[in-house]
């Protein structure tokens, strides 16, 4: 049955009918497949995890990329580097600070 559109008067008002308010489509979840595979041994350990906790290996499965997927959603630093390759780049430019600080300065 479609919704039909409350005027607003007072008397509404006064009943408490308010005009209704359509909520907003949600988006809609892009899914991708994945396949794997797992040893005998693998699949009999998951079976019985999945018993005993009483769930499926799919949600089984989500859990675990869930869990490990929260860790990566926080944005990474821009650039890194090694301590050592800064060492690098700080001895070319020490280097160039000795040369400039000589030039100036007569000898004796």
């Amino acid at each position: 049955m479609p919704k039909t559109i409350i005027a607003i008067s007072e008397e509404n008002i006064k009943k408490g009918i308010t005009p209704t308010k359509k909520k907003p489509k949600r988006k809609k979840v892009k899914y991708k497949k994945l396949s794997l595979k797992i040893t005998a041994f693998q699949l009999e350990a998951m079976t019985k995890f999945c018993n005993r906790h009483k769930t499926t290996p799919v949600r089984f499965l989500k859990s675990l990329v869930q869990k490990q997927a929260a860790k990566y959603k926080a944005e990474m630093p821009i650039s890194y580097t090694s301590a050592n390759q800064l060492q690098l780049f700080d001895f070319e430019e020490k280097k160039a600070d000795k040369n400039k600080g000589n030039k100036g300065k007569s000898k004796k």
